[in-house]
């Protein structure tokens, strides 16, 4: 078994399956006393294997999830060298917080439109914080979240208020969360922050993007965060 022990419930099922015999790899991205630990270290990774530091090296990709992949390589008979070897040339996946100029090049896109989650959500916004040049404006534009059951409004409001808490501007787009959206942004905006940031409430994403394109310049940077099917309102 391969288990991202960060989270406590992966934890104790590792401990309950060692218990019964089994094999655990346990892969943390904070405890290097894991069997793979993989630190995010400002752009960076750190690899540690049993304890032992491996490499420090750019790497685009979510820490557990490279140090998940590490673990079966390793299990599966791969040596450590020739995986260390090979990480800098992983591919990034598309749509997956992919950086991009846009077509007139004035300011920088990142583009997260595959699908989102609250975890990847407070990802993304943390690179939108880490990229942005000092002075550049910062703009979330997000349909915010769906299929996440009766806790979709909640997660939504509360994606709404910590983007408003990072960027000087919100563009939400159609009508599936905006409510939720907009309750968290004015939320933040009230409690966290001396004005709020600019709100722009669109049906479409072309609309979206229409207003990026007209008013967003060099040293600004845009998150596109999220891209619902159309049959959503």
């Amino acid at each position: 078994m391969v288990l991202g022990v960060d989270d406590p419930r992966l934890a104790a099922l590792a401990d309950r399956s060692e218990q019964q015999g089994k094999k655990v790899w346990r892969v943390s991205t904070r405890d290097q006393r894991a069997d793979v630990c993989v630190e995010d270290a400002d752009g960076l990774v750190r690899v540690w294997v049993h304890g032992e530091k491996l490499a420090e090296l750019s790497v685009d990709a979510r820490p557990v999830n490279l140090g998940c992949a590490l673990a079966v390589a390793l299990e599966l008979g791969a040596g450590a060298d020739t995986l260390i070897e090979r990480l800098p040339t992983l591919p990034a996946a598309p749509h997956r917080l992919e950086p991009a100029p846009t077509s007139s090049g004035r300011c920088l896109v990142l583009d997260d439109t595959y699908n989102s989650n609250p975890a990847g959500a407070s990802v993304a916004l943390e690179a939108l914080l880490r990229m942005a040049p000092v002075g550049g404006r910062r703009v979330v534009v997000t349909p915010g979240m769906v299929e996440l059951g009766h806790r979709q409004a909640e997660e939504n409001a509360r994606f709404g208020a910590e983007a408003a808490r990072v960027s000087s501007g919100l563009v939400f787009v159609g009508r599936t969360n905006r409510r939720a959206l907009v309750r968290g942004a004015r939320s933040a905006g009230d409690a966290a922050v001396a004005s709020r940031p600019s709100l722009v409430l669109v049906d479409t994403r072309d609309q979206a993007v229409a207003w990026v394109r007209d008013h967003l310049g060099e040293g600004d940077v845009v998150l596109f965060e999220n891209d619902l099917p159309d049959h959503y309102p």
